[in-house]
């Protein structure tokens, strides 16, 4: 097997932003009457672009956005990832082994560029991606969609079958998988690690894993099975 690019998501996987991003969707459906808890915002939505859930919440209940909001979200976001945003513990160790691996490593993201680049910015990641970062906003499609993947693969240089994904989300994986890309499910910043674990491997996840310090190890076996 030949692996030679590694392709993260972001967003639950290298940060711990989903709980921040959650409160903001929260924080501003309110304002047009709907009401939702972080946990049943995470449940439905997590993984998937603020349009794509905004355009979902229109279909069910005939509510119109402002074209604007997607602006006050990455506003909103931006202050609480200032204050707030983490490391999923264990990643910076885990990048710097894998690096040394000598793979080389993007992200592929369902959020805004200028959102993921602030999140590399503010926890020091940037130096292991650069300009490797790839989003909804380069593509057609979004996650569910394999665009960003596939994008991803092709500015490395290296055929979809010869990455790894790293990925949290139904949606990611699902797009991952439809990519053709070798898939791993990360579980570690989940409530349910148990079942969301086999939400991921019932659609495609090579294997599983719930810290990131486990990570490099089982890279190590995609390359020498």
């Amino acid at each position: 097997m030949t692996i030679s690019h590694i392709i993260f998501d972001c967003d639950g996987v290298l940060v711990d932003s989903e709980p921040l991003s959650m409160r903001a969707d929260v924080e501003i459906l309110k304002r047009f009457g709907i009401e939702m808890t972080e946990a049943e915002a995470h449940r439905r939505f997590v993984g998937r672009t603020f349009e794509a859930m905004l355009k979902e919440l229109t279909a069910q209940r005939g509510t119109i956005f402002p074209d604007d909001l997607l602006t006050a979200k990455n506003a909103r976001l931006a202050e609480l990832y200032r204050s707030e945003l983490q490391l999923v513990r264990g990643v910076r160790d885990a990048l710097e082994s894998i690096r040394n691996m000598g793979l080389t490593m993007s992200i592929a993201s369902n959020s805004p560029k200028e959102r993921v680049k602030l999140a590399l910015q503010l926890t020091g990641l940037m130096g292991y991606f650069k300009d490797a970062i790839i989003t909804f906003e380069d593509v057609p499609h979004g996650k569910p969609a394999p665009d960003v993947f596939l994008l991803a693969a092709k500015k490395a240089g290296v055929k979809a079958d010869h990455c790894i994904v790293v990925e949290d989300s139904v949606t990611g994986v699902t797009a991952a998988v439809d990519a053709g890309c070798w898939t791993l499910g990360f579980t570690g910043t989940h409530d349910d690690e148990t079942a969301h674990g086999e939400k991921l491997k019932d659609i495609g996840a090579e294997a599983l894993f719930a810290k990131m310090n486990e990570l490099p190890a089982l890279v190590s076996t995609f390359i020498h099975p």
